[in-house]
């Protein structure tokens, strides 16, 4: 172990001197003054002559001291050379890199570059541009593992629209349904058809049966069968299929608007509760429709509706359980009273049930295939908190917003773990280095 000469300053350092020095030989000494050298000269590199001692050269970082390494002479060619100072690197680097974790969690909780600066002032000034630059070293270098493959894989499949400046981008993703994390999460000048299967050819087998959720835009079916043909089973989120159901009706309705909306609802999930609630009501609506208290009657009753709906949510989460899914032969039976009695609707409820007739077998794929999902949630979640709607357009080059997907894969990978010492132990290692003596 290296030989530590202490003095009255340095004292108090001397555990830390020895973790530091505590991987050489008895060959080096720490001297007093503070100069890390051999104690015996080592033999000239060039003619392998006896070496002299010839003073030191001093190394500095800003901000965490110095250090002073031993310099050498040849007795014979006077070749000069210096000892080796990869103590002080690794010291440097353990610093830094514990500096970078801590700017990747900055970003994965979305503090600006300049936020980050702010907050730096307080422990170790950087400036955002030094925070930005080792940010997307730390994320570039970083190697997120692969993903285990299954027999049917069973994936997620997405587009985001963010920008980079003023430039519209397209983000593609797969996310996997298994470990939900990305498979590939990759930015795009388009979204066309030959972008998309350009993208499914770099990362997923055709030859291999696949389960892709999708949202509800039309050409995926022919796009997704091109690429995988008869290992394809295409599933339509139901999520995305409620939402239009919800939008295509006022944000006033009547209650017998109410009730049909939650009768379209009510195809995949159970909601004979919410239908047995508002089918009290219509009859009494029919009679009052015309009559001068019904604005304030129909208040009331949507208010009591929303009640119902609230403590209806409140119940489920407390017994942690979600919507009662319902099953294949049910959903068939209700769709099918739906179609019986399409002349009864609207044109536009009568168009969403010919749709949905039309995408029957990808709307309803999930039930043929043991534990796979029925909506595209996962990726709305990834979405949501690797790239936040309010801030996709923030990003102003596309090297911003790939490192932004990556560290969210990392995240997801659990690469973004505690580190091994904290910040202030690893500063602590350079007080030796402040005032050597």
């Amino acid at each position: 172990m290296t030989i530590i000469r202490c003095n009255l300053l340095n004292f108090s350092q001397k555990d830390n001197l020895l973790s530091i020095f505590g991987e050489y030989s008895n060959e080096f000494e720490y001297t007093a003054d503070g100069i890390f050298r051999r104690t015996v000269p080592p033999a000239c590199p060039k003619c392998k002559s006896h070496g002299n001692h010839n003073g030191y050269n001093t190394y500095y970082k800003k901000g965490l001291g110095y250090v002073k390494t031993g310099r050498y002479i040849c007795s014979i060619c006077e070749e000069s050379y210096e000892e080796d100072r990869n103590f002080w690197i690794k010291l440097k680097t353990k610093f830094f890199s514990t500096m970078e974790m801590l700017y990747q969690r900055f970003r994965d909780n979305h503090v600006s570059y300049e936020g980050s600066a702010d907050l730096m002032e307080i422990i170790f000034p950087r400036g955002k541009d030094t925070i930005c630059n080792a940010f997307n070293r730390s994320v570039e270098k970083a190697k997120v593992p692969s993903i285990k493959q299954y027999d049917i894989l069973v994936v997620y499949y997405d587009e985001q629209h963010p920008k980079a400046g003023r430039t519209q981008k397209f983000r593609l993703t797969l996310l996997d349904h298994i470990t939900r994390r990305p498979i590939a999460d990759e930015l795009f000048d388009s979204k066309d058809s030959a972008t998309i299967k350009k993208f499914l050819e770099k990362h997923l087998d055709p030859n291999k049966l696949t389960f892709v959720v999708t949202d509800l835009a039309n050409g995926y079916p022919a796009t997704f069968q091109e690429f995988f043909g008869k290992n394809l089973i295409l599933q339509f989120c139901l999520m995305h299929l409620n939402k239009l159901i919800v939008k295509e009706f006022p944000r006033k309705t009547t209650i017998e608007q109410e009730l049909i909306k939650y009768k379209l609802l009510n195809i995949f999930y159970n909601r004979d509760l919410e239908i047995n609630f508002l089918s009290e009501l219509v009859e009494e609506e029919k009679i009052l429709k015309d009559a001068m208290e019904y604005k304030t009657w129909l208040k009331k009753k949507k208010k009591l509706f929303r009640k119902f709906l609230h403590d209806l949510e409140l119940g489920r989460r407390r017994e942690k359980q979600n919507l009662e899914q319902r099953t294949y032969e049910e959903a068939l039976m209700v769709f099918g009273d739906l179609l019986d009695n399409i002349r009864s609707f609207t044109t536009t409820v009568r168009k969403r049930l010919k749709m949905i007739e039309k995408n029957w077998k990808y709307l309803t794929a999930f039930y043929f295939v043991e534990g796979a999902p029925a909506t595209n949630n996962p990726i709305e979640n990834y979405y949501s908190t690797s790239l936040k709607t309010h801030r996709k357009k923030q990003l102003r080059t596309d090297r911003g917003i790939n490192n932004q997907l990556k560290l969210s894969a990392m995240k997801r990978a659990g690469m973004l773990k505690k580190p091994e010492k904290t910040l202030l132990e690893i500063f602590l290692k350079f007080i030796p280095f402040m005032d050597p003596g």
